[in-house]
């Protein structure tokens, strides 16, 4: 749009020309309206500048608005300017104005600045506005005592409020944690509640854990809409209560895109990665498109699976609807292509990334150590720390897994030595079972041995099932049986315990203790567990369990497991 201030011809796709005496007489919301962008509405300012309408305080007011409106960080510059420069009182109008602004543009500090203002500087009261939008900076701060300061003016002026600002009062103690003495006070005391007032007390138990009580409040609604049961349904979800979830997941009457999120999330997080592809098939057909959340969770569980194809298509429609590939995004499809076996398009994706947080670091690491790339991995990590990003725990369970698994034991060692010193992350069972690991899969098994028993933590079976791991490589028979037994003390219920120690008298040809222990393995309630794989043909993925007949072509597949077994015994 071009503004002539000599003509006063105002060009947009079609064109006005106002002389100066009509132009006087427009309404100054009406050229204001016009604007698209602040180079537009420097325009429109300079032309009230000239033709003096500046000096009404309702074109001024709407200039202001204006420039606080856009989501230019310069033209909220310009509005404060304004604001400041005044000649006359500034409404309630103003302040809320600028208060709103800072707040979406996120500087809630000077949101709330401008309050302060108003309340020590002005003869002009708060009004209903005037709280939603302060209370909204102070939930961006998670600042307590700001916001209980504000909730103080608002008892001050009780009666005055609406169900708005009231609701906004909610969702400030919900985001600082204060649901039962905060948002539960506010919810009881409300003189009237809509819907948006029974969601913020639902998503407050919600975020709190609280289902039981998230629950109590969701059957107690008056009425519910997508918002209240997607909120019960992530509170299911983020308690792993998967079939109260998926129950109530079934009784939706309308599911949106964070409901389909959310249910294929949580059968992710459980290692429910078929059943996940699956909801993810109705999704699809329920016309419902996806997000970024959507893609993460479903890439991991393509990751899971080892699901190629499936990675593949999510890829596809990714690069087809020109969704940007954000960290978070990044991170997954290297996941992806890593577990599934190709980590040179993981590398690709990683070096093209633009944005490398720690969880995409961590992601190609996973990968190298998955491919016992380690020499890779140990240089990617240095590439790591020269970039300046953050190593934090999970990258040196990646790196140290890498050394591991590509017997690197001196670099592992140096690694481990740095994570207190040089990086300030103190190692955990997980590390200390990554060096245990190394340091058995190197053949150093004494050494193994001394770090597990100077730990400065108890030990847990992964650590003890790392070191029995290496007496079997190495068959080391007495250390094998010491530390099987003591494996078995600690998860008498858990099978692979029983296995190892197993796979270690078998070693020994120590028979009778094989069958003595699978007598103790029975008689502690201990199950082995069937062995299960899974294979994906025409984007589809067919999974397997010993003993098992569900799969719907398993009278086939058996048939033709018999003539092979045939023909191989005849051949």
């Amino acid at each position: 749009m071009i503004v002539s201030t000599t003509s006063q011809t105002l060009t947009k796709p079609h064109q006005f020309t106002l002389s100066q005496k009509r132009l006087e007489s427009v309404p100054a919301i009406s050229l204001v309206q016009l604007c698209k962008n602040p180079n537009e509405i420097s325009q429109i300012h300079s032309l009230l500048i000239k033709t003096s309408l500046i000096r009404s305080p309702h074109a001024y007011n709407l200039l202001l608005s204006s420039y606080a409106s856009t989501a230019d960080p310069g033209a909220l510059d310009r509005a404060r300017n304004l604001f400041d420069r005044l000649d006359f009182a500034p409404s309630s109008f103003l302040y809320n104005t600028l208060i709103k602004a800072y707040t979406n543009h996120g500087y809630p500090i000077e949101a709330f600045a401008i309050y302060t203002q108003m309340l020590c500087e002005s003869s002009v009261l708060p009004d209903r506005f005037t709280f939603t939008f302060v209370l909204a900076a102070c939930s961006r701060l998670c600042d307590g005592s700001m916001g209980k300061q504000v909730h103080a003016q608002m008892v001050k002026r009780r009666g005055f409020f609406g169900v708005h600002s009231r609701n906004a009062l909610m969702g400030f103690y919900v985001k600082v944690g204060e649901v039962g003495m905060g948002a539960q006070k506010v919810f009881d005391e409300m003189p009237e509640r809509d819907v948006v007032s029974w969601n913020c007390l639902l998503d407050g138990y919600v975020r709190g854990g609280k289902v039981g009580a998230a629950r109590k409040v969701f059957d107690e609604m008056p009425e519910r809409d997508v918002v209240s049961w997607t909120t019960m349904l992530v509170g299911y979800v983020d308690a792993a209560l998967l079939s109260e979830g998926w129950d109530l997941f079934g009784r939706m009457p309308e599911r949106n895109v964070v409901s389909w999120s959310a249910m294929i999330r949580g059968f992710v997080s459980a290692g429910r990665s078929r059943e996940a592809l699956g909801v993810f098939k109705d999704m699809e057909a329920s016309g419902v498109e996806m997000d970024k959340v959507t893609m993460t969770s479903l890439l991991s569980a393509c990751a899971g699976l080892g699901a190629l194809d499936q990675g593949r298509w999510i890829h596809s429609y990714i690069d087809k609807h020109g969704i940007d590939v954000d960290a978070h995004l990044s991170g997954a499809l290297i996941d992806m292509y890593c577990k599934c076996g190709w980590l040179d398009v993981g590398l690709t994706i990683f070096q093209e990334s633009l944005d490398k947080k720690v969880f995409v670091w961590n992601a190609i690491l996973g990968g190298l150590a998955l491919h016992s790339r380690g020499k890779e991995a140990v240089e990617l990590f240095l590439d790591m720390l020269d970039s300046g990003t953050k190593p934090n725990e999970i990258t040196f369970i990646c790196v140290l897994s890498a050394c591991s698994h590509s017997g690197l034991v001196d670099e592992g060692l140096e690694i481990f030595e740095s994570m207190e010193r040089d990086h300030n992350v103190r190692p955990t069972l997980e590390h200390y079972g990554c060096m245990v690991d190394l340091l058995g899969r190197a053949g150093l098994l004494n050494d193994a041995r001394r770090l597990v028993e100077t730990m400065p933590m108890e030990v847990d079976g992964n650590v003890l099932r790392a070191l029995l791991g290496a007496c079997r490589i190495h068959r080391d028979i007495e250390l094998g049986v010491e530390v099987g037994k003591a494996l078995i003390e600690l998860e008498p219920l858990n099978d692979a315990n029983y296995v190892l120690l197993s796979n270690i008298y078998a070693l020994a040809n120590r028979w009778e203790d094989v069958g003595m222990l699978r007598r103790n393995m029975k008689a502690r309630g201990a199950r082995k567990r069937p062995g299960c794989s899974s294979i994906e043909l025409n984007g589809a993925v067919h999974e397997f369990i010993a003993g098992d007949c569900s799969h719907p072509q398993s009278e086939e597949i058996y048939k033709l497991i018999d003539e092979m077994a045939e023909h191989l015994l005849w051949s």
